[in-house]
């Protein structure tokens, strides 16, 4: 990368090797996996591979697994299927812009309602409990916050859809590969999971959804009857092995990374606070995802900072809602000051990641710091 230092593992992830080679058969070759010959049977085996694969990441049954060509369209046939016309449809205030979307656009024939977070983006199970009691058709919680790395409790959120027998859908996008997850033991109905947010290719993704609810799904595009009929056209089988590789390495490697990688942060962390007056913290440390690091940086502008070391690619917030002129919604609903949303990076580390890594960014961004508080001094 040029001597970069890739700390921007949220927004997505380089292909693993291993993934790559996995892949490479399939790019040599015809390979439609809906063919009735014997290439096309080869093919639909190394699917169903795959399929069982990423399944056993997130602790579902291959039968429960729905290849898509991104998160964001898993995301758009769960909620479209579930939040019927004329009832409520509850999520967090700090979901990605693919659920939020999503559920704006079935406004007003839907009623969305927000549920509260509190200062370290943690959603409050009981602010569930009373939105739901009059009655919803989905609640929609994100498993790991994309941009404060916050783990919410998703196990008491699926009892208690449990409970009052409403579809709990979880987007999985930045928790699976970074925490243990297990749909059944969470009683999570649906979920939407990202091959490139695992070290996998981009252009796929897996929608997660329990048997019982899986006549309910509607495909939001029309013309073929592949994948249940719910992702029309013929599957990329290279990228479907690839995303169950991915799948495949990270359960693997899923308790080592998370020390390695709960260690690198801490040393992030403790570097730019050891080397920056009045830097914060946003989200909760104690319940938070081993990789990620957003922290203000106050009276600096976060983007002004990045401009100054493009050598360290961090990002602002969100990948899918860059550009946006408006501060984060994340930040905003965690009631954070104005300063301080303007002044917060998002460092998220990876695969990749090294202690010289940390060492060198933590230099850089100090330094960037420092001068842009000497200019802006009067």
């Amino acid at each position: 990368m040029s001597g970069r230092i890739f700390l921007d593992a949220h927004a997505t992830t380089p292909v693993d090797p291993a993934v790559i080679e996995a892949m490479l058969p399939w790019l040599r070759q015809p390979a439609n996996s809906h063919a009735g010959n014997a290439m096309g049977r080869e093919a639909a085996a190394a699917v169903e591979r795959a399929r069982a694969q990423v399944a056993a990441l997130i602790g579902a049954e291959p039968d429960e697994i729905v290849f898509v060509p991104s998160a964001t369209v898993a995301t758009n046939i769960a909620l479209r299927s579930l939040a019927r016309p004329g009832t409520t449809a509850l999520r967090s205030a700090i979901e990605h812009p693919c659920v939020v979307g999503t559920l704006a656009d079935l406004e007003p024939a839907v009623t969305v309602a927000e549920i509260p977070v509190d200062d370290e983006g943690l959603v409050d199970v009981d602010a569930v409990a009373e939105a739901a009691e009059h009655g919803a058709s989905v609640v929609a919680v994100m498993a790991v916050n994309n941009e404060v790395g916050t783990v919410q409790p998703v196990r008491e959120i699926g009892a208690l859809c449990g409970y009052l027998s409403v579809p709990f859908f979880a987007d999985l996008a930045q928790a699976a590969g970074r925490i243990p997850l297990d749909v059944r033991r969470d009683l999570i109905s649906a979920g939407a999971v990202s091959s490139h947010k695992v070290y996998g290719p981009q252009g796929i993704g897996a929608l997660f959804c329990e048997r019982s609810l899986m006549p309910v799904m509607r495909p939001v595009t029309s013309g073929g009857g592949q994948e249940r009929g719910l992702s029309p056209g013929t599957l990329p089988t290279a990228l479907c092995v690839g995303f169950g590789e991915a799948c495949a390495l990270a359960l693997a490697a899923l308790a080592a990374e998370t020390v390695r990688l709960g260690g690198l942060r801490d040393r992030l962390r403790d570097m730019l606070g050891a080397g920056i007056s009045s830097m914060a913290v946003n989200g909760s440390m104690e319940h938070r995802v081993a990789g990620n690091l957003n922290v203000s940086f106050p009276g600096v502008d976060a983007d002004a900072l990045l401009a100054l070391i493009p050598d360290v690619v961090a990002s602002t917030g969100s990948a899918c809602s860059s550009g946006a002129i408006a501060p984060s919604p994340v930040l905003v609903a965690m009631g954070l000051p104005e300063p301080r949303i303007a002044g917060a990076v998002r460092f998220g580390l990876g695969r990749q990641t090294t202690i010289d890594d940390m060492d060198r960014a933590a230099a850089l961004v100090i330094a960037a710091v420092k001068a842009l508080r000497t200019e802006t001094r009067p």
